[in-house]
């Protein structure tokens, strides 16, 4: 199954992706861990990244659009987690066969109470210290590598990023409802309820 996910930051994309990959065996390509990546090696290309994600704007197309398509090359199935994020980039891969395009809708509020609990260690598997806390505080139950809250998490950004997803983003919700492909999820219950509703939803379009 191809899927992409979409929603505002918060809504939850990482978490739904994680099960998707585990019940589906689709392969996860997440364009925010590949460019975190790039970051962390401090290499040409990250440090010109770095100050577009610290700042909470979004990374230039040409950064984004090359790397999806290599990503996708020979996969049969996939989930595209928080990509595309405007119409130019979902014109840019309109020739890429989809079967569903899962929106998850979430206000403002939550995200920012989310942001301020949420928790990641340096391989990027997430936490919350009230929704999805850790086994041992303070420790990854994968890898047992600390966890600590990420430079992007502060309110202030939170709510820069809201101001350009709502700018660039959100259009994509009418985009691909006119297409016939996304199906609407209220991402605001726990994780858990959230996903749930994804599984009922992904049913539905797999006995079509």
């Amino acid at each position: 199954m191809k899927i992409i996910l979409l929603g505002p930051p918060g809504s939850g994309k990482g978490t739904v992706s994680e099960n998707l990959v585990k019940d589906f065996s689709a392969a996860h390509i997440s364009p925010g861990e590949i460019l975190r990546e790039e970051v962390s090696k401090e290499t040409t290309l990250g440090i010109e990244i770095k100050k577009y994600i610290e700042k909470g704007n979004l990374v230039p197309n040409q950064f984004i659009v090359e790397i999806i398509k290599l990503e996708i090359i020979g996969k049969k199935d996939f989930i595209l987690d928080g990509f595309p994020r405007s119409l130019d980039q979902a014109e840019a891969i309109k020739d890429i066969p989809l079967d569903v395009v899962l929106y998850l809708d979430v206000p403002e509020k939550v995200v920012i109470e989310r942001f301020s609990g949420r928790r990641t260690c340096s391989n990027n598997h997430g936490y919350h210290i009230k929704y999805l806390p850790p086994k041992k505080e303070g420790l990854c139950d994968i890898d047992g590598l600390p966890l600590s809250k990420r430079k992007d998490d502060k309110p202030d950004i939170i709510k820069e990023r809201f101001r350009v997803y709502h700018k660039n983003t959100a259009p994509l919700v009418e985009y691909y409802k006119k297409k016939g492909l996304l199906i609407s999820v209220d991402a605001s219950p726990a994780p858990e309820k959230v996903y749930a509703e994804v599984k009922k939803a992904l049913k539905k379009i797999s006995k079509k």
